[in-house]
């Protein structure tokens, strides 16, 4: 029987708020096996917009790992309460 080790997948969603207007929505994907001190895949790109990234996310998440999709959450918001942060992390053990 194979040994079964934790993978740990975390996302970050990020809007570029440095210009006033407009700014791309950064994604930053890594997937690191437990015990290795190097990523299994690192994955930053630039979206024009959240949904496009979302999309993109997962098929990485399809491709890569044994679940069906991730949980975003907002950790950071402007004072009208409109997110330029999302975070999310997901956790699985795969056979080595």
């Amino acid at each position: 029987m194979a040994k079964k080790v934790n993978e740990k997948v975390t996302v970050t969603l990020t809007k570029n708020t440095l210009v006033e207007k407009g700014g791309a929505w950064l994604l930053d994907v890594s997937i690191a096996t437990e015990g290795n001190t190097y990523a299994k895949l690192v994955s930053v790109t630039a979206w024009t917009n959240p949904s496009a990234a979302k999309r993109y996310l997962k098929t990485i998440i399809l491709d890569n790992t044994p679940r069906k999709n991730i949980k975003l959450v907002v950790s950071k918001s402007t004072p009208e309460s409109k997110p330029f942060e999302l975070v999310g992390e997901l956790q699985y053990k795969v056979d080595a």
